[in-house]
C-alpha cells in the first residue's frame, strides 16, 4: 500500500505538469492564430456558419468575470479580486515558467481589468 502511495505522490507533479502544459499549448496556439476567446462566436466555431460580426465582438464583461448581470456589486468585486490573484503576471514571473505562459497570463489579467472597468462604468461604483 505504501509503495502505491509513494508512486502516486511521485507521479502527481508530472501529471499536473502534463495537464498544465497542454492547456497552455492550446491557449498559445489560439493566440498565435490571432483568435481570442471573445472573438469566437458563442457556439465555439469559426467555420462557414460564423458571421463577421460575431468574430469581432467582445465578450460580455460579466462572462469574463464569471458572474451574472444580476450579481451584486460586492459579488462582482469579490470575483474580480479572486481572478486578479489567480492571473496576476507577477505571480508567474518568479516561478521560472515559459515566457509565453507569462504573456498569456498578462493578457488574461488585462482582459479581467477591462471587464471590471466596463462593469464599474455601467453601474457607477
Amino acid at each position: 500500500m505504501s509503495l502505491l502511495l509513494r508512486l502516486l505522490l511521485k507521479a502527481a507533479p508530472l501529471l499536473l505538469f502534463l495537464l498544465l502544459s497542454r492547456a497552455v499549448r492550446d491557449l498559445f496556439r489560439s493566440y498565435q492564430a490571432g483568435e481570442r476567446a471573445y472573438d469566437r462566436p458563442p457556439h465555439g466555431g469559426s467555420g462557414p456558419g460564423a458571421s463577421a460580426a460575431g468574430r469581432n465582438s467582445r465578450r460580455d464583461p460579466y462572462s469574463v468575470l464569471g458572474c451574472s448581470p444580476s450579481a451584486t456589486d460586492g459579488e462582482i468585486k469579490k470575483r474580480y479580486r479572486e481572478l486578479l490573484g489567480k492571473y496576476h503576471p507577477d505571480k508567474f514571473i518568479g516561478q521560472d515558467l515559459d515566457a509565453d505562459f507569462v504573456d498569456l497570463a498578462s493578457k488574461k489579467f488585462q482582459e479581467i481589468q477591462e471587464a471590471y472597468d466596463a462593469i464599474r462604468s455601467r453601474r457607477g461604483f
